[in-house]
């Protein structure tokens, strides 16, 4: 069940902006590098929107979702979702306009940034390594790579500004105050493009990391606030985002960091992550995933559980893919990568949500001895994505009618096999008796002429006790008269 259709509806209408230039090298580096991580729908979508800019427009005409749909060919709910992705990862903004029943969608669409802000991103580039591999990821990079030049062999002879330019006299420049005013007023009241792409177009919030207990466990001898600069608290938190760092062991990396005048090295920072990585996960980069079940697809969100199946409905809600598995594991053992693997292509191939993926995660374990097969898994996940399952109680209810028609199958299956036992049992029994009964020729001759033996005998016995009996009614017959 989708809700869409409370965030967006065909008739609502919107308006595509570009503040900056979006140029064909722009294009191929969202094509090559931003397109793994969001997919060839979210991708579409982009251009999409880009496309209704004309030449020389930076806003485009409203017009509704419906156009979008019709020129997309895919349906609403799917715009809606992959059009998020676009906002998370930072190309675009997306500002809302409500007047009276009508709605009005303002999308701004965002530069990405440049091959060089993308690879020194402690973000986008471990996702891209994760998704494309290590072989790909390196011809990526070599791509977006120029060989170093040594300006030391040659002579720079490059003209400065004053050499072809001459200042103006101070009567011209007089005459033109009045221009300037003008024209500085214009900018104000407009805003001029730029190709500017800021330090960062996605947002990490600095509360998915505790500070204050990073700051506990730091030496007393430092200064925190000389310490923690905005730039390497955003440093820190993406990190921690990235590589899954609780605030104690940051805490050790950031003093492991520190230079002399006690103030972090933020490449230093960078480098001491990713050895404490491979250090304790070998030498696989992280997994891009979801986190939690999203807010909207929750049944049990504000309620209280008031039953056994709401309480595990609200587990499964409120913890991620991850989370569950590692809780499955005895004495807290690291997930086996194999595993991470598999939920990484349930939420990314199979678009499944987190929670959805928890309860087939569960299911899969319970009927398997804790183990997840990977086919097994796949084949499920095709069917709860074709049947579109976006909450956990639909999910559920879907895994209870396949354990239910997985019971049946066996028991089926266990009355076929026994009655096939009963039959083979059956036939064995005939095939002893009929095997007793082929006796030997030999035998059935010898048993023919026994038979024939005792036939006469009795025959024999017979007569004697005729004659005997009449001998005995003469005798009586005598002795009465």
């Amino acid at each position: 069940m989708t809700l869409h259709w409370m965030h967006l509806l065909p008739v609502d209408r919107y308006v595509v902006r570009m503040n900056c230039f979006i140029n064909e090298a722009d294009k191929k580096i969202i094509t090559l590098l931003y397109q793994p991580l969001i997919g060839a729908v979210a991708h579409s979508i982009y251009f999409a929107l880009l496309s209704e800019l004309e030449n020389d427009q930076y806003t485009s005409t409203e017009t509704t979702h419906k156009t979008l749909m019709t020129m997309l060919g895919i349906p609403l709910d799917k715009i809606y979702e992959e059009r998020k992705k676009l906002e998370a990862i930072g190309l675009l903004n997306v500002y809302k306009k409500k007047q009276d029943d009508d709605i009005t969608y303002l999308y701004e669409l965002q530069k990405p940034f440049s091959p060089l802000e993308f690879f020194k991103d402690d973000v986008l580039s471990v996702y891209l390594y994760n998704r494309v591999g290590k072989h790909r990821y390196l011809q990526l990079r070599e791509r977006f790579t120029l060989d170093k030049i040594n300006h030391e062999v040659f002579e720079e002879v490059t003209h400065s500004f004053s050499d072809v330019f001459t200042s103006l006299h101070h009567s011209e420049i007089s005459s033109q105050q009045g221009e300037l005013a003008a024209s500085l007023t214009l900018v104000e009241e407009k805003e001029i493009i730029t190709n500017d792409k800021g330090e960062s177009s996605y947002t990490i919030l600095e509360e998915a990391f505790d500070f204050s207990l990073l700051l506990a466990h730091l030496s007393n001898l430092i200064n925190p606030t000389k310490l923690l600069t905005n730039k390497v608290k955003y440093t820190i938190v993406r990190l921690a985002f990235v590589y899954r760092i609780d605030p104690l062991e940051m805490s050790k990396i950031v003093q492991d960091s520190l230079t002399q005048n006690d103030t972090v090295d933020l490449d230093e920072l960078r480098v001491k992550v990713k050895n404490w990585y491979r250090f304790t996960h070998e030498s696989e980069p992280p997994a891009l995933g979801l986190r939690v079940h999203p807010e909207k697809f929750r049944i049990m969100a504000g309620k209280a559980p008031t039953s056994e199946e709401e309480e595990m409905i609200l587990h499964y809600e409120t913890v991620s893919p991850l989370t569950l598995l590692e809780s499955k594991s005895t004495d807290g053992a690291r997930v086996p990568l194999t595993d991470m693997k598999i939920v990484e292509a349930l939420i990314l191939d199979y678009k499944l949500l987190p929670g959805v993926v928890n309860v087939l995660i569960d299911y899969i374990l319970e009927i398997n001895n804790m183990k997840l097969i990977k086919s097994y898994v796949e084949k499920i996940a095709g069917q709860w994505a074709r049947k579109n399952i976006k909450t956990v109680k639909e999910a559920m209810d879907l895994a209870k009618e396949e354990y239910i028609n997985r019971e049946k199958l066996e028991k089926g299956e266990n009355e076929v096999a026994v009655t096939k036992e009963k039959q083979t049992t059956k036939r064995q029994n005939n095939n002893r008796y009929v095997k007793k009964d082929r006796l030997p020729k030999w035998l059935i001759e010898e048993k023919k002429e026994k038979n024939l033996v005792e036939d006469g005998d009795i025959s024999k016995m017979k007569e004697e006790l005729e004659t005997k009996f009449k001998q005995l009614k003469l005798q009586r017959n005598r002795g009465d008269s």
